[in-house]
């Protein structure tokens, strides 16, 4: 029996994933999407709060933005593999007059094939590498809906981090009734605003110790603490493709195309780290290899 070869397989259904399939179903072409979590939605399938910058959707939450993106691929009919995590990809050479296309294994027995691949697997947060793959009691990795979540009334909190999340997350604690909220940061990188909101006093810049054992930042204690180091890409299952990336870890793509240095695969959202990474420059990123995509197809048809 012949295996069936996808035009696109798309690697991550948050809103860059989804918006390039849709885009390529309503083109009548046979995207599938790979996603690694249990739902679509990216990073906003976790956020319970209402994201204001997302001009297509006022009022909604990141989950209701979730919702309404697995809607769309429903309406689409793209097919969505949840809880599938890419282990590997591998180019096929072309056969008896065939085209070159790719496998993309993820831990079923056989191989998915595509013409194309494109990877909008998205980020996750940057733990600090001393403590890769440990958890500690009261140390919260990164924004989400942990955070919501957590009981911060009357405690003494440290936040880790100079970005916008460090300062924006300090505002959202002391709304939750925090005793303190203190942020440590190397350095400052937030939008200049967010400094009227805070005490010169709540907050150290330049080097600082930090024990997640005993929670404890410049031999200070504390009752719990947010480390909020940014994002890395998320390119588990992709690591031996030889994709070129910058000194950051992102990978880097013709801007015209989203190409990849790998012909054939495609890179899109904020796994590029493109300019102003968020929902919307991500679902444009999902436009843009679409349509390159559809050229390439359509060129191949001719």
């Amino acid at each position: 029996m012949q295996q069936a070869v996808y035009d696109a397989i798309v690697i991550g259904a948050g809103p860059a994933g989804a918006s390039c399939a849709v885009w390529l179903a309503h083109m009548g072409f046979s995207p599938l999407i790979i996603e690694s979590s249990g739902r679509a939605g990216g990073l906003s399938a976790s956020n319970p709060f209402e994201d204001t910058w997302n001009v297509t959707a006022p009022g909604l939450t990141g989950e209701e933005v979730a919702a309404r993106i697995k809607l769309s691929l429903d309406s689409a009919r793209v097919p969505v593999l949840l809880n599938s995590h890419v282990t590997r990809i591998e180019r096929e050479a072309a056969q008896q007059g065939g085209q070159e296309h790719f496998k993309v294994y993820f831990g079923a027995d056989l191989p998915l094939h595509a013409r194309y691949v494109v990877i909008a697997s998205g980020v996750e947060p940057r733990r600090p590498p001393e403590w890769e793959r440990e958890a500690y009691d009261d140390v919260l990795v990164g924004p989400g809906k942990h955070v919501a979540n957590y009981e911060f009334a009357l405690k003494d909190v440290a936040i880790l981090g100079g970005g916008d999340n460090a300062f924006e997350n300090a505002l959202f604690l002391k709304e939750r009734g925090a005793k303190s909220v203190h942020i440590y940061a190397r350095t400052l990188r937030c939008q200049r605003h967010w400094m009227k909101f805070l005490n010169e006093s709540d907050i150290t810049t330049g080097a600082y110790t930090f024990d997640p054992e005993t929670r404890q930042v410049n031999g200070r204690s504390y009752d719990a603490v947010l480390v909020l180091y940014g994002f890395r890409a998320r390119l588990q299952g992709m690591q031996d493709l030889g994709l070129d990336c910058n000194e950051l870890g992102y990978v880097r793509t013709d801007f015209a195309t989203t190409q990849t240095n790998l012909p054939g695969i495609y890179a899109i959202g904020e796994v590029t780290h493109r300019q102003h990474p968020c929902v919307v420059t991500s679902m444009a990123d999902g436009v843009v290899a679409a349509k390159a995509i559809q050229k390439q197809l359509e060129q191949g048809d001719a």
